[in-house]
């Protein structure tokens, strides 16, 4: 079986991972002596979706809408309020701590700012061999010899194990944390911005990278990011979120040939083009994101909506399926929408 055709089955395959209903809140508290908690931030609020193997699933949306928070989630850095988290079909808050340390080395991650995310002070063999000396018992030999092939998959010279990162590009950090990543051969990837504090000029690099790694060993990633340009060349699926919650989720080409939340068209009138010369609807959005810790009733885009009626202020709209894969949480396409 070649590479493409176990990259195709992958897609039919159960999601590697799954998350559902997953909530995660933030006590606000007031006083220094006698502390009391005055509210909640809804960082994430009943946010659901799954990850296939082999494929990319990405989150989109305004800074503050819960993407980051969603990943570490995933990363385990942050615990669930409420809701549920299964890797592989089983319960991830149910793991034994033999099973947690399995679920890291099988979960890694690579961050926006490759700069600070790599130890100054560290030779990048060091950087790399990291994880391998946390989670495998190897000979200095063998464990040099992986770090040098790691280096070479992601682009790098061997050489460059003896350097420190101050030397190095921004893209040629990114791809030193991306090695790093792949250490434990992880099953997933979480990928936090993980282009949009380099040059436009690397960026296509980076992308084009992780695809070719994607395919090569069936990876997953989970995808954070705004620049709508870097999720359609990416993504197999979408998710839009606001203000903690999934408004709208599809497939990539469906999402933007289709979108159907206001939100989600008024994200994609704001980013560039795909294609010069093609006149698409200019959508601005009035008023700032509301507050996490005292979200507006009914629905929570309603205050900044363009297309806003009467059910809008006062009911919570529910996720409805409206196309086979497309689901979206809007009044227009429920009972009594216009």
């Amino acid at each position: 079986m070649t590479q493409v055709e176990r990259h195709e089955e992958s897609a039919a395959a159960e999601p590697l991972i799954v998350a559902e209903n997953v909530k995660k809140h933030f006590s606000v508290t007031r006083g220094l002596v006698f502390r009391q908690t005055v509210g909640q931030v809804r960082a994430v609020d009943g946010v659901s979706f799954s990850v296939p193997q082999g494929q990319t699933y990405s989150l989109v949306g305004e800074s503050g809408c819960g993407k980051t928070t969603t990943a570490k989630v995933v990363l385990l850095v942050e615990s669930l309020t409420s809701g549920t988290l299964r890797f592989e079909g089983r319960d991830v808050s149910a793991f034994t701590p033999d099973q947690l340390t399995e679920y890291r080395a099988s979960v890694q991650a690579v961050f926006q700012d490759p700069w600070s995310s790599l130890n100054p002070r560290l030779k990048v063999e060091s950087i790399i061999a990291e994880p391998l000396t946390a989670h495998r018992r190897l000979t200095k030999a063998e464990l040099r010899e992986q770090v040098l092939s790691l280096l070479e998959e992601v682009g790098l010279h061997p050489s460059h194990a003896y350097r420190y990162p101050h030397e190095f590009s921004g893209g040629q950090r990114q791809r030193i944390a991306i090695a790093r990543a792949l250490a434990l051969r992880p099953k997933l990837i979480v990928l936090d911005e993980p282009v949009s504090a380099l040059d436009v000029s690397i960026r296509a690099q980076i992308m084009n990278l992780l695809k070719q790694l994607q395919i090569e060993y069936n990876l997953s990633y989970l995808l954070i990011a705004h620049q709508l340009a870097t999720v359609r060349y990416m993504s197999h699926k979408i998710g839009v979120m606001y203000l903690g919650k999934i408004v709208e989720e599809a497939d990539s080409h469906d999402l933007f040939d289709n979108p159907r939340h206001p939100y989600t068209r008024a994200l994609i009138s704001a980013s560039l083009s795909s294609r010069p010369g093609v006149e698409r609807e200019e959508i601005v959005l009035t008023g700032e994101v509301p507050s996490p810790i005292d979200p507006p009733s009914g629905c929570a885009f309603h205050p900044r909506c363009p297309s806003v009626f009467e059910p809008c202020a006062d009911e919570t709209p529910v996720i409805e399926s409206i196309a086979e894969g497309h689901i979206v949480s809007c009044h227009l396409y429920q009972q009594g929408g216009r």
